[in-house]
């Protein structure tokens, strides 16, 4: 076996090593809540980001369902009349890299969206052409907003980030969004 077939192998393992996603949350502290029972979506639709890996209503209806359902667990129910005590958002954001990139996510906090800065650490000069090709892969970013109705203020978010792994049959999908939305959500309402 080659040299570049074994890094290849081995790369492609550890990739798929580190599948797991991961999961943080931050809140503000002076939110009430105990006082939240209903919810409503922020939007009737997905907000688009030109990237049709995202912009799917199969993905749409994937994440509302195991959202509704995680917080349906939790004991909140959705409004059906009147105004809710808090809405819900989510984002998504994927980028390819390849495995010689550290990717490093950043958010700006309660205010914003996510962004992927990539550092090419084996080429930092950015100049093309120099050592062998690394596997590349996608990175996703998952952002789910709990803001406070009655304020319209970001009350509470939940991240996820890691591997997107696209090979996944419709089932597969299905279950690792349902797995890294509970784990999302595991932190709500923060204790």
């Amino acid at each position: 076996m080659s040299t570049r077939i074994l890094f290849s192998c081995v790369i492609a393992a550890w990739l798929s090593a580190c599948a797991s996603p991961k999961i943080g949350y931050d809140y503000d502290r002076s939110a009430d809540f105990s006082a939240y029972r209903t919810y409503a979506w922020m939007s009737d639709q997905q907000e688009r980001t030109g990237d049709r890996r995202v912009d799917s209503s199969s993905t749409d209806i994937r994440v509302r369902t195991a959202i509704a359902a995680q917080l349906r667990l939790k004991g909140y129910t959705a409004s059906t009349s009147g105004r809710p005590d808090f809405l819900v958002a989510y984002y998504i954001q994927v980028k390819e890299g390849t495995a010689d990139q550290s990717q490093q996510y950043f958010s700006d906090g309660m205010a914003g969206k996510p962004f992927v800065h990539s550092v090419d650490t084996r080429n930092p000069s950015g100049k093309p052409g120099t050592g062998p090709e690394a596997p590349s892969y996608i990175a996703g970013t998952l952002l789910v907003d709990i803001i406070d109705a009655p304020s319209n203020k970001l009350a509470w978010r939940g991240t996820a980030s890691g591997m997107v792994e696209p090979n996944l049959s419709s089932q597969e999908r299905d279950e690792r969004i349902r797995t890294i939305l509970r784990d999302v959500l595991s932190n709500f309402p923060p204790k």
